[in-house]
């Protein structure tokens, strides 16, 4: 993959201030829904007694919003004429999918879609079948819409879950799928371990729903690796920052301090691991990259 450049001084600040930019533009969704619910819809008490509803319908509304802004972003930077005679270079977090996701074949699962902004990164002939497995109900109608647009409307199947056990197990059962055995040449996960409520269980059922020889697609972000010199101790301190000051609740449960190398590679045996860092400086660090499980492993 392309390496980075080292960010400048003013780079590097708009990086720390970027997901405070975020978090009060998420948190305004949540606020203009919470009074929609008071004040047109009559709905005095559902801030207090619907709490989680409203929460993932602004989460929904904001998220389709950002995602066309930055799918929007990606076009116009790839587009512009000052960009013809450089070296590619990865300069943002999306940057990193395309070559991830070319790993993708077989029977995939997508976990946590979202409002299928990668979908155009899934049309390739490999793929036999994919399953997104998205929570937030809110998304369903755009994923749809997404799928259908991108000529995927008979291979993409949206399961209504987390991918925690519980849920996903029933959900794969109804559409003939055996949870019980590896039934997945390809898992997705795209900023999206982050919001799992227990990662360390998620990433092992993940692991077990692979077949063997089976590869996991991961761009994720990560706790900022602070005490190494790839990272910051100020983007450290600002992550539990923007903890403290909401992030978590209205960004979809997400979470910026997760160890989720380490999860990873504790899941099961794996036959490689390929991962790459980036972005240490910020508050966003990430890791990007593909395990392929241990083509060995037998499966009763």
């Amino acid at each position: 993959m392309t390496s980075i450049s080292e960010p400048t001084t003013r780079e590097w600040i708009d990086s720390l201030v970027a997901p405070g930019m975020l978090l009060v533009w998420a948190m305004s969704y949540y606020v203009k829904v919470n009074l929609e619910a008071v004040f047109k819809r009559g709905q005095v008490l559902a801030p207090l007694l619907q709490a989680s509803r409203l929460r993932d319908e602004a989460f929904g509304k904001f998220w389709v919003q950002f995602s066309s802004n930055r799918q929007e972003a990606v076009k116009n930077a790839q587009s512009s004429p000052d960009q013809t005679n450089m070296q590619p270079q990865i300069q943002s977090s999306s940057d990193l999918i395309p070559p991830i996701l070319a790993h993708t074949s077989g029977i995939v699962l997508d976990v946590g879609p979202g409002s299928g902004t990668q979908m155009p990164l899934l049309r390739s002939p490999a793929i036999k079948s994919i399953y997104g497995a998205e929570p937030c109900h809110g998304l369903h109608e755009e994923l749809r819409a997404r799928a259908e647009s991108e000529g995927l409307g008979a291979k993409y199947h949206i399961l209504p879950c987390s991918v925690v056990g519980s849920e996903l197990g029933p959900a794969l059962r109804k559409q003939g799928l055996d949870e019980d055995h590896g039934v997945f040449d390809t898992i997705i996960c795209v900023r999206v371990l982050c919001s799992v409520p227990h990662l360390q269980q998620t990433v092992n059922e993940l692991y077990a729903l692979l077949r063997p020889g089976g590869k996991l697609l991961i761009a994720e972000h990560v706790v900022n690796p602070w005490r190494t010199p790839k990272g910051s101790i100020v983007a450290r301190a600002l992550q539990t920052v923007y903890g403290v000051l909401g992030w978590s609740w209205v960004m979809g449960d997400c979470r910026l301090n997760r160890d989720t190398e380490k999860a990873l590679r504790a899941a099961g045996e794996w036959e490689s691991i390929d991962l790459d860092h980036w972005f240490g400086h910020s508050p966003w660090p990430y890791i990007a990259g593909v395990l392929v499980k241990n083509s060995s492993v037998y499966i009763p």
